[in-house]
C-alpha cells in the first residue's frame, strides 16, 4: 500500500521531494496506527530518534535507515511486489 497510494496520483509527476514526504508521511501513518511511539521505533529499528523524525518528514537520507524503519513496522511487503 506504500507505493500504491504514491501511484494513485500519477507518480511520474511527482517530484522526488514530494514523494519523499509521501513515504515519510506513511511510515508516521503505519507507526500510530501501531501505536509505538518514535522512541520504541528507533530503538527496535536500531537508529536514533531524530533518524525518525527526519524519515517521517520526508529527509530520508539513507537507505539502511529507510529499510530498517520498514523492517520494524512490517511494510517490507509493500515493496516485494
Amino acid at each position: 500500500m506504500l507505493l500504491n497510494a504514491i501511484i494513485m496520483e500519477n507518480i511520474y509527476t511527482l517530484s522526488d521531494i514530494q514523494i519523499q514526504k509521501k513515504i515519510g508521511e506513511k511510515i508516521k501513518t503505519t507507526r500510530l496506527k501501531q501505536n509505538i511511539t518514535q522512541d520504541s521505533l528507533a530503538n527496535s529499528a536500531s537508529i536514533s530518534r531524530s533518524s525518525v523524525q527526519k524519515a517521517e518528514s520526508g529527509e530520508i537520507k539513507s537507505f539502511d535507515t529507510f529499510l530498517r524503519i520498514l523492517r520494524t513496522l512490517g511494510m517490507l511487503e509493500e515493496i516485494h511486489h
